[in-house]
Parts: structure tokens; sequence; C-alpha cells
């Protein structure tokens, strides 16, 4: 007979919590071909590209941002970074880096990266604020002589933030706008018992369900080997599917 393991499912996906780091680090790493210093005795992580001109470093830090994402292209001159709290949900920012290694990545053009806040009937005005229906998140838009940067903030309570985001000047519309879809995404975003344990609940829905230990297990690996598979040149497969699921809810 096999395990089951529940798991909780929290809506909206913005107010989910962090979860864990390695959907983004062991992604980058196994499935983009990044590279990691070697440092056991700091808490830290830092991945490094392929070409060397993007740097992640994820570092925990009571007064500052968690998560840096930093590019210099030293032949084109192009310099962006982004910073992420470390409440920010790790579905969020690996809608970034997906996007960022995707070998499709420089062909994408994005001139509006609010549209898919409009389909999801989220409040958007034209010069990029924008708030959630629940006006638990918003956003900003800034332009210093054209230079385009954005920060977004997701709080429980008028002051009470859960985490920050933050895109410099010059950061490609394509990566502003993974994060945004992400952040309108309807589905909810899975966590372990673990990971609800002291958070807050409120305006969140929360539903606990049963998978395989299984599944649970493999859902990192398949992401990987998904992510992975597009730095072939054979079309990669479809990402994976969520587990059938034992539904028990409670």
């Amino acid at each position: 007979m096999s395990i089951k393991v529940e798991q909780a499912l929290i809506s909206p996906r913005y107010l989910a919590g962090p979860g864990d780091p390695a959907w983004v680090t062991a992604a980058l790493h196994g499935g983009a071909g990044w590279s990691h210093g070697h440092d056991p005795l700091m808490p830290r992580v830092v991945l490094t590209s392929p070409d060397q001109k993007t740097l992640l470093r994820l570092e925990p830090d009571l007064n500052e941002p968690w998560w840096h994402l930093a590019h210099r292209d030293g032949r084109t001159g192009s310099i962006w970074n982004a910073s992420f709290g470390g409440g920010t949900p790790v579905e969020l920012i690996a809608a970034v880096t997906d996007a960022l290694t995707d070998p499709e990545y420089n062909a994408r053009q994005v001139t509006d990266p609010c549209q898919p806040l409009r389909r999801a009937g989220w409040d958007a005005i034209a010069n990029g604020q924008f708030r959630s229906p629940d006006s638990r998140v918003k956003g900003e838009r800034f332009n210093f002589s054209g230079s385009i940067s954005w920060r977004i903030t997701a709080t429980l309570d008028p002051d009470d933030p859960l985490w920050h985001a933050w895109f410099s000047g010059g950061m490609p519309p394509v990566l502003v706008a993974a994060f945004i879809q992400a952040l309108a995404d309807p589905e909810p975003v899975r966590r372990s018992h673990e990971q609800t344990i002291g958070f807050p609940r409120r305006h969140i829905t929360l539903r606990w369900q049963e998978w395989t230990a299984e599944s649970v297990a493999r859902a990192l690996p398949e992401r990987i080997e998904h992510l992975a598979a597009r730095r072939t040149s054979t079309p990669p497969p479809a990402p994976p599917t969520p587990p059938s699921a034992h539904r028990r809810t409670r």
C-alpha cells in the first residue's frame, strides 16, 4: 500500500508563504546548467549562469531581501537586477528564472507586462500601477528618464508586509511579465505541513489534500527534467501535471 502525504493547497498564491527554495535553486542547477560554489559553512546559495553573465544569490538576512538576481553583459552594456523578500513564494521567483533560461528568451517580446492582470480582473491602470482584487498586492512602475523599474508588495494588513519584489531599470519586460503572470495565476500552490506551521492564515483559502509520497517526492525531479529537456534540440515534453489526488478536504 502506497504511503499518503497531506499537503495544503493555498490560494491566493501570493499569500502562500515562501515554499521550498530548491524549486528555484535546484532547477537552475540541474535543469539550466547554472554552477554553484561550495561554501558549506555559509547559509547562502550562489549560482552563476553558464555564460557567466547572470548571478543568483540566496542569502537569509533579517533586514534585506533574501533573493538577488543580477545580470551584467560587458558586450552589450546590459545591466539589471531584481530582488525578492524572503517571504516571496518560490513559484513567483521561479517564473522569472524559468523565463530567463528559456531557449526562446531572446526572441520573446513583451509590450505590456500588466496584460495578464487585466485578464485576471486586477485593477491595472495605464501608468503601471496595479492592485489585486483583495487589495493585498500592490505594484508600481517608475519611469526615471526612460528607465523603467517596478516595485511590488504583498501585505496581510497595511502595516504588515509579507514580501517585496523589485525590478531595476533595464530589466527585460519579458521577465517582469513572467513574474506578474505568475502573480495573477488563480491556481493554488502546494505547501507541506511543515511549511504552514506558524504561517498567518488570514485572507487565504487553505485546503488539505492527500497525494502519494512518491508523487510528492517526484515533483521537483520532474520539474528539473522538464527544464533540462528545453536545452536539447528535441522539443521538450509537456510540463508535469499535478499528481492525481485522493481527495480528502477539511
